[in-house]
């Protein structure tokens, strides 16, 4: 099998790092994060999900590269701060699809992957909003829903998803993962 990354994203030793996403019509943005991973983890993305493919949370399974503060980080959404940087810049919006890996992206159904070309990624994904984590398939399906809806009501549907995913942060634990 091929181990080769897909990409040339370039090793990162400091707290905050860039990820290379996919973007609104497929155009690859660099997303910032804190750091929960160890250095040159991004390099092993490839390799892990081809030995243990996705846990049931939509990750990868049996992650070894998670640092010891990364459950705390992930479930304060700290680790996700930084994006706020990607959304004054515009590279994301306040809600939408999770920012997903060219990696990930193969994965997505065909339908929803097309989809999703039609928009902006965002720092409150979907399945946040609908309650829905704990499945690949469900965060997926949540994609579904959402871009079905926001192809209807485009502003209406931002709002109510934007308020549902802050209540289910704050009162529901939904961990950023």
């Amino acid at each position: 099998k091929n181990t080769k990354p897909i990409h040339n994203q370039k090793s990162s030793y400091g707290p905050i790092y860039k990820m290379d996403r996919i973007g609104k019509n497929g155009k690859i943005i660099g997303v910032y994060k804190l750091r929960t991973m160890y250095p040159f983890s991004e390099h092993l993305h490839d390799y892990i999900l081809e030995k243990n493919g996705y846990s049931y949370t939509g990750k990868p399974a049996d992650d070894f590269r998670l640092t010891s503060y990364a459950k705390i980080f992930r479930k304060y959404w700290i680790d996700e701060l930084p994006q706020l940087y990607n959304l004054v810049k515009g590279d994301l919006k306040l809600v939408g699809p999770r920012p997903v890996s060219p990696r990930y992206f193969k994965d997505i159904p065909k339908n929803v992957r097309k989809m999703r070309l039609n928009y902006k990624p965002g720092c409150i994904p979907p399945y946040v909003s609908l309650n829905m984590a704990g499945s690949l398939d469900n965060i997926q399906k949540a994609d579904e829903i959402y871009l079905a809806e926001k192809q209807n009501r485009p502003f209406v549907t931002d709002i109510i998803y934007f308020f549902k995913g802050i209540y289910n942060i704050f009162f529901s634990n939904v961990y950023s993962s």
